[in-house]
């Protein structure tokens, strides 16, 4: 594993020096978080890998000493589809007063196995979603005390413009939909709480960037195409969908001053490739931001009583 030379040629033209801050990473260990992983050492950055598989991530740190022999590397257990785990691992941050420059909301899932997360809900939504918000209202208040600009980048993705919410079935409990659905209302709601964030806190010292990778090949976009599709799509997917190339939205957003509630993805066709560049937001990003907060709270509170 090491980075391509036109990938260190853009980091060091188009990003700054990270050297000595902390980065809190999430879904380090696979797809756009592995190589924003991978970057941000490049720049760097200490980096807390918040992750659900520490035996994969222990491996990876392993890769990534032997590429930067010294780079500083730490792992936290997270895992989003638990509440409780995610209250552990704010508690942890706060417990060691991490002096946090960027915390990088990047781990998602487009479907799985299991149909619930360990609180009963749907997984996709779960995770993407509500596992994200409940991270984010328990670290806020210590973010806050921190002396300097944090940066709170939460990776969404192109498919949120297709995304809709049904406030009737709004975790998916009534009916079953398609994969694809069920993840683009995920992160439409991530996109909507993400402005909601910016505004609510723009007198503050946190400043929220949504990023997204584009089209690129993940296991999470190959979960999206049935098998058969794959001897077409695959080589298409190692020719112009590399996973390199879209986690650079994230040490941009993270090094260049950008204005809250901003987002960057690729600058290609369909904004689905190329270099990092302001995105344009869709209207329907802005509609009812108050509503789809209301309801998170109502949600989240049955089993968070003290958010």
């Amino acid at each position: 594993m090491e980075l391509k030379e036109k990938t260190k040629k853009y980091l060091n033209k188009k990003c700054q020096s990270l050297d000595g801050k902390t980065i809190v990473l999430t879904g380090a260990t696979s797809g756009v978080g592995l190589k924003a992983l991978e970057e941000l050492l490049f720049l760097g950055a200490n980096v807390i890998m918040a992750v659900r598989n520490q035996e994969k991530a222990e491996e990876i740190k392993k890769e990534m000493l032997f590429e930067f022999p010294n780079a500083n590397i730490q792992i936290y257990p997270l895992d989003l589809s638990s509440f409780d785990s995610i209250k552990k691992f704010a508690a942890r941050i706060k417990r060691n007063k991490i002096d946090v420059y960027g915390f990088v909301n990047n781990a998602g899932v487009f479907k799985s196995d299991k149909n619930k997360t360990i609180d009963g809900y749907n997984m996709v939504m779960g995770t993407n979603y509500l596992g994200t918000y409940l991270l984010i209202e328990r670290l806020l208040p210590y973010l806050q005390t921190l002396p300097h600009e944090v940066k709170l980048i939460n990776t969404t993705s192109i498919s949120y413009k297709w995304g809709k919410i049904n406030y009737n079935d709004f975790l998916f409990d009534k009916k079953k939909k398609r994969p694809l659905k069920v993840y683009s209302r995920s992160k439409l709601c991530i996109t909507k709480y993400s402005i909601y964030m910016a505004n609510k806190l723009m007198d503050s010292n946190i400043v929220t960037i949504m990023t997204h990778p584009g089209i690129v090949k993940t296991n999470l976009l190959m979960e999206m195409f049935k098998p058969w599709y794959m001897r077409i799509f695959k080589p298409l997917a190692n020719i112009f969908m590399k996973p390199e190339k879209g986690a650079l939205s994230i040490p941009y957003a993270l090094t260049n001053k950008i204005r809250s509630g901003s987002l960057i993805g690729p600058n290609g066709p369909f904004k689905g490739w190329g270099k990092p560049k302001l995105n344009k937001l869709k209207k329907k990003a802005y509609n009812d931001i108050e509503r789809l907060i209301v309801h998170t709270k109502g949600i989240i509170t049955i089993t968070n009583k003290d958010i």
